[in-house]
């Protein structure tokens, strides 16, 4: 393809290129001084933008070394998408990103690998593994809660004597007596450890013990990372955190970023005291707020902000923007009703030029979810879905069990170029996974095990294209235009365990959370009666209905033109050859370049200006590639 226009000459990034387009408030947390700074950045207001604008800050004006700098995360999802705009920045180097297991992997094996030990297997199958230790109990049920209130212990750091008691002191349920409970506990930790094996809590649990025994091992992890910072630092439980001081200095260079009316994950040992008070850190901590809300229309933010008064909590956020559609909240006789509405909400706002993946159902439960998932997919409507089932655990199994780089180089050689499995394969896919991580570890000793650790914690696996059907927790830092939030009702919201104020509270956060995924668009439903008990509204919803009337879709044919309209869409056909053209010079995945959601900004909107592209992505990356993306959109548009 041919550009009309030459791109810009001077692409070097300066400190003060990375503070264009800004707020105040933003400005000042990216460039606060060295030291322990503490976001508090509400939903919507560009906490990722702040954390990665931050990175490149410190680097291009000397005060970091992006080679020693560390940023964590709670989701793969998140890591992958600071690792895409950084990439946007052309610095000189890359830090190193990524989930709290993944980096307390990455250090627990190095360290492993330093005393000259044989890296341990991930447990494949932990319900299996806890039956055979519950023994006659599992027939009862009860394995899934064994395995959550060990989780729970872990995070607490209670060792298994303690944990029963500390369980019931908590409020939490304990799944067997007393007794019988610690037995058990200590049966799956000991069986572990006769197997070889580990699970994701052992990664964290081996570096902090490791670190405070040796203090060379302390000492060359805060070597390798010097510079830090944690995104979602509202969610850390005491095991994370004690990690994280495991990482610091007595002269912490620490950037945290969290918002408290987003902790959600009490349930699972989470502490938002550790982001508000930060004990056995001396230091003081520089703090900066980030109030705007520039994701959610202002009728979007209300009724969250609304959701969470109910409940006696505040947020301070207010939406930058324009005025948008009301909050649909839509009562439903039941949740047949409740289903067949939402077929129809989601296939109109298709219908009316937005793509599946622009739009979301977001649910409590999962068997909330499970439901409206089989009522789209008996629809014809798609359902986004990570990949599964019997032929990809066979990959796995076949790749995790070689020996040696070279075997897992050959494997995935045998798979990837003979022609013989096609792209959507199993076998194709996990091939690609093993080539990708044999390029990322190129030193050091590396095996189907290793390949097997970094599957379950680093690796970024792709998804089918749909409709995303998730619970409130999974929903957790991504966005949609348009949003469903089904099941908003008594016994869901707030859960019906949730018997104590603090658990309720949680569920308040978490109606907030689910509520600010939407950024142009909320529709809210409940039922009057759900699996044949009575349910009715959530107290978290405000007793005034702004339902608008439901459309129902064109017919058939009319959304067949539709579809082959965007299908054949000659701009979209224009940027998707040039993202796909700069992703294979320079080596990287497609989305690294420009994001889908961003190319389909670009395509309804046309823009002609670098301001327009700057909009949508961002004032580096308009910088660097405005002039060739206005050129791709004239030819396209023969103008």
């Amino acid at each position: 393809m041919t550009f009309l226009h030459s791109p810009p000459t001077d692409l070097a990034p300066s400190p003060d290129s990375v503070l264009a387009g800004l707020d105040a408030e933003q400005r000042a947390a990216v460039t606060a001084p060295i030291g322990i700074v503490v976001v508090r950045a509400g939903a919507g207001s560009g906490k990722t933008t702040v954390l990665t604008r931050r990175i490149a800050w410190r680097t291009l004006s000397g005060t970091a070394d992006i080679e020693k700098t560390l940023a964590i995360t709670f989701t793969r999802h998140a890591a992958t998408e600071m690792r895409t705009r950084l990439n946007r920045f052309n610095l000189d180097g890359r830090p190193t990103i990524g989930t709290f297991h993944a980096i307390a992997r990455r250090l627990m094996l190095q360290n492993l690998e330093d005393r000259n030990r044989r890296a341990p297997v991930i447990v494949n199958n932990r319900s299996s593994l806890m039956s055979s230790c519950m023994g006659d109990d599992a027939k009862h049920g009860g394995v899934t809660d064994m395995l959550a209130a060990i989780d729970w212990a872990h995070a607490h750091m209670i060792a298994p004597d303690a944990a029963a008691s500390a369980l019931a002191s908590s409020g939490m349920k304990v799944p067997l007596p007393a007794l019988r409970f610690t037995e058990v506990f200590k049966t799956y930790e000991q069986t572990k450890r006769k197997r070889g094996v580990i699970d994701l809590n052992d990664f964290m649990t081996s570096v902090v013990h490791e670190a405070a025994k040796d203090p060379r091992f302390a000492e060359s992890m805060r070597f390798q990372f010097r510079h830090i910072s944690v995104d979602e630092a509202q969610d850390m439980n005491p095991l994370q955190y004690a990690f994280l001081k495991a990482l610091l200095p007595a002269s912490p260079d620490l950037f945290l970023v969290g918002d408290p009316n987003q902790a959600i994950y009490g349930f699972n040992g989470a502490d938002k005291d550790l982001f508000d008070s930060l004990p056995g850190l001396t230091t003081g901590a520089n703090v900066v707020s980030l109030p705007s809300n520039y994701r959610c229309t202002p009728e979007i933010v209300a009724m969250a902000v609304d959701s969470l008064a109910r409940d006696g909590q505040i947020a301070n956020a207010v939406s930058q923007r324009p005025s948008g559609a009301v909050v649909q909240l839509e009562r439903c006789a039941n949740e047949i009703s409740e289903r067949q509405l939402i077929n129809k909400l989601v296939t109109r706002a298709h219908s009316s030029g937005r793509t599946w993946s622009d739009i979301a159902v977001l649910v409590r439960v999962n068997a909330v979810a499970d439901g409206i998932r089989d009522q789209l997919v008996a629809a014809g409507i798609p359902v986004r879905s990570s990949r599964k089932g019997g032929a990809w655990a066979r990959a796995v199994a076949a790749a995790t069990s070689l020996t040696g780089r070279d075997d897992l180089s050959t494997w995935a050689a045998d798979i990837l170029d003979t022609g013989e499995y096609a792209a959507d394969d199993a076998d194709f896919q996990i091939a690609l996974l093993v080539r990708e991580f044999l390029d990322l570890h190129r030193s050091g000793t590396v095996d189907g095990r290793t390949f097997g650790s970094w599957l379950a914690t680093s690796a970024d696996i792709a998804e089918t294209d749909g409709v995303e059907v998730l619970t409130f927790h999974s929903a957790k830092g991504r966005e949609w235009q348009y949003v469903i939030v089904a099941g908003m009702e008594k016994g869901l919201l707030p859960h019906r365990s949730s018997r104590t104020g603090a658990a309720r509270s949680e569920e308040a956060r978490l109606a907030y959370v689910a509520l600010t995924r939407a950024a142009d668009e909320l529709v809210v439903t409940w039922t009057d009666q759900r699996d044949s008990k009575t349910s009715g509204p959530s107290p978290f919803l405000p007793t005034v209905t702004t339902a608008v009337p439901v459309v129902d879709a064109p017919p058939e044919e009319l959304r067949r033109i539709a579809r082959q309209n965007v299908r054949t869409d000659s701009v979209e056909v224009a940027l998707e050859e040039w993202r796909q053209q700069k992703a294979r010079a320079s080596r990287i995945e497609p989305n690294g370049v420009l994001t889908t959601s961003q190319l389909r900004h670009l395509v309804r909107d046309r823009p002609t200006t670098e301001e327009d592209i700057a909009a949508t992505t961002d004032i580096i990356f308009a910088r660097r590639y405005a002039a060739e993306l206005l050129a791709v959109i004239d030819s396209a548009l023969g103008r």
